[in-house]
């Protein structure tokens, strides 16, 4: 599983590292995102469901959260 860590990064650039990882990686793979910006809360997994990216976990973790994005 391939990591992104964008903790103290504000959106949009959370979702440009996201979509540049995304494009490079092979279907079926997946990418751990890990954030804490609370736009990208928002913006990345309604990124993955406008593109067909699957979600595949989602958690809170305090100060931070971490997504799970699979490409299909």
């Amino acid at each position: 599983m391939e990591k992104l860590d964008v903790r103290g990064k504000m959106c949009p650039l959370p979702l440009f590292y996201v979509k540049r990882k995304m494009s490079e990686m092979k279907p079926g793979e997946e990418l751990e995102v890990i954030a804490d910006d609370i736009t990208a809360k928002e913006t990345i997994p309604k990124w993955s469901k406008i593109h067909d990216q699957e979600i595949v976990s989602f958690e809170n973790k305090g100060d931070f959260f971490r997504i799970v994005v699979r490409r299909k």
